[in-house]
C-alpha cells in the first residue's frame, strides 16, 4: 500500500478521534468572597433570606464545544444551567442569607453561553433572573477573557477553567445590578 494512502488514513482517524473528545473542568466551583460579601450586605442588614427555583436555558443555548476538539465538559457532567444555579445557591449559603423554606425564591434562564477559544479566548454568558416576588425581573451579561492557545488541547482546558470564574464574574452581576433589592422583594 503506498505511503501516502496509509499516511491519510492514520491522519484522518486522528481527526477522527480529535472531533470525540471531551475537555473537562479541573476544579469545581468555589464562592467569590466579594459576592458572598455583596449578599450579605444586600440581606443580612434587613434580616433576609432567600431561596433558589428551577434555572432553564434558551432554547438556542447548547453545551459548547471548543474547535474540532469535541465537548468542553464545564460543568462537571451537569448541565450549564444547573451549574450556574448550584453555583448561586451556593454562593447564598456562604452568605448565610439562603433558606430553603424562604419565602422569595430566585429563578433564572441562561440564555447566552457563548466560548471563543482564538485569538483571546472569551466566554460570554447571559441570564435572566426572576423571583417569586418579581416576575419580570432582569437580565445580566458577562464576558471574562482568558489566555488561549495555539494547541486546540491548551485552549479546550483554558477555556474550561475560565468557566468558573466566569460564571463567578455573572453572579457578581446579579448582586450588584440595582434590581437586586425588587428582585428579593425589599423594595
Amino acid at each position: 500500500m503506498p505511503k501516502f494512502v496509509v499516511s491519510a488514513a492514520i491522519v484522518g482517524s486522528m481527526l477522527m478521534l480529535a472531533g470525540c473528545d471531551t475537555t473537562s473542568a479541573i476544579a469545581g466551583y468555589s464562592p467569590s468572597t466579594t459576592n458572598v460579601i455583596a449578599f450579605q450586605t444586600a440581606l443580612k442588614p434587613k434580616g433576609a433570606v432567600v431561596q433558589v427555583g428551577d434555572f432553564g436555558a434558551a432554547a438556542d443555548v447548547a453545551n459548547p464545544t471548543c474547535r474540532m476538539a469535541g465537548a468542553l465538559d464545564v460543568s462537571q457532567g451537569q448541565r450549564p444551567e444547573q451549574y450556574v444555579r448550584d453555583a448561586l445557591q451556593t454562593e447564598l449559603f456562604t452568605a448565610q442569607v439562603y433558606d430553603v423554606n424562604a419565602p422569595v425564591a430566585i429563578t433564572g434562564s441562561l440564555d447566552q453561553l457563548e466560548v471563543n477559544t482564538f485569538g483571546t479566548g472569551s466566554w460570554t454568558l447571559g441570564l435572566t433572573v426572576r423571583s417569586s416576588v418579581d416576575p419580570v425581573g432582569y437580565r445580566v451579561t458577562t464576558v471574562r477573557q482568558f489566555k488561549s492557545s495555539y494547541s486546540a488541547y491548551s485552549a479546550c482546558q483554558n477555556a474550561t477553567n475560565a468557566f468558573a470564574p466566569t460564571v463567578q464574574q455573572l453572579i457578581g452581576q446579579v448582586v450588584s445590578n440595582p434590581g437586586f433589592s425588587k428582585l428579593v422583594g425589599m423594595n
